[in-house]
């Protein structure tokens, strides 16, 4: 099992439950995926990759997101279109935001997502020269593409580690944070590593469950609050 199959098991078994719940409290935003819905931004994503691009098995992709809703239907479009994932290196296509925009310096296929109207990308100019990932994702389809399966040396789900293996550590992760199955994750933390995605967003996927990003909380006050309103069983920070 690896965690791209993970969600296509949750999209195929109970697509209706929430999967990505994210606040951020500075501005007052809340917005809430379902399963199915997050599946047609990650369908949306893996046509984008593969139909459009060509890219596939053997291909990297660069992530350099904040934690945020729309970078999840990044991370698992990436994996289910059997491409890996890298956070600071060279590679085949990237994902940034506008803070994050020159860590892709050179790159031919750039993708940015604006974190202040993420759900309609720019109105003006994007950032760096990136194309606008929304705008690049809403003409593509969004039926669910299913899951490439990798082997070999095009098995790796980051630069070191497997999908399988980086699957286990999120099984470890989520127990090691009390996650239990169905369980609902919330989560202060930032992105800064793959050790990060899979804290959250694997763990979560890992035991069927599902994940809270809370961003720019003032307090610690504000932070049970939401654990509460979201019935969390699990906390990340």
């Amino acid at each position: 099992m690896t965690p791209e199959q993970r969600f296509a098991q949750i999209v195929a078994t109970d697509a209706s439950q929430p999967f990505v719940t994210y606040y951020d409290e500075a501005t007052g935003e809340r917005f809430e995926l379902s399963a199915k819905s997050l599946a047609n931004w990650v369908a949306k994503t893996h046509h984008l990759l593969g139909d459009e691009l060509g890219l596939g098995l053997g291909d990297t992709a660069l992530i350099s997101l904040p934690a945020h809703w729309l970078a999840v239907p990044i991370l698992l479009g990436a994996l289910s279109a059997g491409l890996s994932l890298v956070d600071d290196e060279d590679a085949d296509v990237a994902f940034v935001s506008e803070d994050t925009v020159s860590d892709a310096d050179g790159m031919l296929d750039v993708y940015a997502i604006n974190t202040a109207d993420p759900a309609n990308g720019f109105t003006g100019e994007t950032p760096g020269g990136a194309q606008d990932y929304v705008a690049a994702v809403r003409p593509q389809a969004d039926a669910w593409a299913g899951v490439v399966m990798p082997a070999g040396d095009a098995d790796a789900c980051f630069v070191d580690r497997s999908r399988a293996e980086v699957e286990d550590e999120a099984v470890a992760r989520a127990a090691a944070l009390g996650l239990s199955e169905g369980g609902r994750l919330l989560s202060t933390r930032e992105w800064t590593s793959p050790a990060d995605w899979v804290d959250s967003v694997f763990a979560a996927l890992a035991v069927g469950g599902s994940l809270v990003i809370v961003r720019n909380a003032p307090d610690e006050q504000t932070v049970e609050r939401r654990m509460q309103q979201e019935r969390a069983t699990a906390r990340l920070h």
